[in-house]
């Protein structure tokens, strides 16, 4: 398997798993994002963190046990938050420290508990989970903990969201506990992960700004015959309704779709209806 980056704060072995083999993210869209990883196959390896000394020589087996990864639940359903409490209590190397039901009141508890990772439940918009995010990560919160959203990130612009303000990622709890426990382990270990993949955002073509009629600087003449371009008629039949030559007629209509910014009679002749020239 691919080895995961260890986080500044632990040193990462790799241990078999019995767990069925987990589905790779492979097509995860966030990959160019600082920080992504690939969700690792559990019937390979799963991480397991190091005592906290982190000396290369400290005995290890029964006699000296790993130290756990520090979890805070924030969440408002009690039965979820009890389910999340069951699934991390399956995994020797995970510990609920605490809890709390409303992410304002969580931040003090955070602060005096410091957990290496909190799951922050989802609320009613995503807008919420983000203030939750960078609040929980203030210097009187977890400025040090890693914060996962428990909710799905639909779409890469939300993914980037949720990264810009603290998060290290966002899946959604219909995952196999196993899942969970690993995206816990993954992201505590200093990753980051998105599951499903979010969706791919093309960039959309933003349209060009246009300019009110009074600041195009358009004269009498140039309007009069934006105005007669708007009734549908031709070169020909301006000049005769204006009594101009053809070629002035052309000219006058050249010089207003440059001041107008239209770049063809149709769209000028849009213009002119849009701002009220034609009548």
């Amino acid at each position: 398997m691919p080895a995961l980056t260890s986080g500044s704060a632990r040193v990462l072995r790799h241990r078999a798993h019995p767990q069925d083999a987990l589905h790779t993210e492979i097509d995860n869209p966030l990959d160019l994002l600082a920080g992504h990883q690939l969700l690792p196959d559990a019937a390979r390896s799963v991480p397991e963190p190091a005592c906290s000394c982190h000396h290369p020589l400290c005995p290890t087996g029964a006699a000296h046990r790993p130290v756990a990864t520090r979890v805070f639940l924030v969440e408002r359903h009690p039965v979820v938050s009890a389910g999340l409490r069951s699934v991390l209590a399956g995994a020797a190397d995970l510990a609920v420290v605490g809890s709390s039901a409303d992410p304002a009141h969580a931040v003090r508890s955070v602060h005096r508990s410091r957990p290496d990772l909190v799951l922050l439940g989802r609320s009613a918009s995503l807008d919420r989970d983000l203030a939750a995010i960078a609040a929980l990560r203030r210097p009187d919160g977890a400025p040090d903990a890693r914060v996962l959203l428990l909710r799905r990130a639909e779409t890469t612009t939300e993914a980037s969201r949720v990264l810009m303000a603290g998060g290290s990622g966002c899946f959604p709890l219909d995952l196999p506990p196993e899942r969970i426990v690993d995206a816990v382990r993954l992201v505590a270990a200093g990753g980051t992960l998105f599951l499903p993949a979010p969706v791919p955002v093309r960039p959309q073509a933003v349209a060009p700004v246009e300019l009110p009629l009074d600041q195009t600087g358009l004269t009498d003449r140039e309007r009069e015959v934006l105005a007669q371009l708007a009734l549908g008629l031709s070169n020909a039949e301006i000049g005769r309704r204006l009594a101009l030559a053809e070629a002035t007629v052309k000219k006058h209509l050249t010089q207003a779709m440059r001041k107008t910014g239209q770049s063809d009679r149709l769209r000028a002749a849009l213009y002119a209806v849009r701002h009220g020239l034609a009548g």
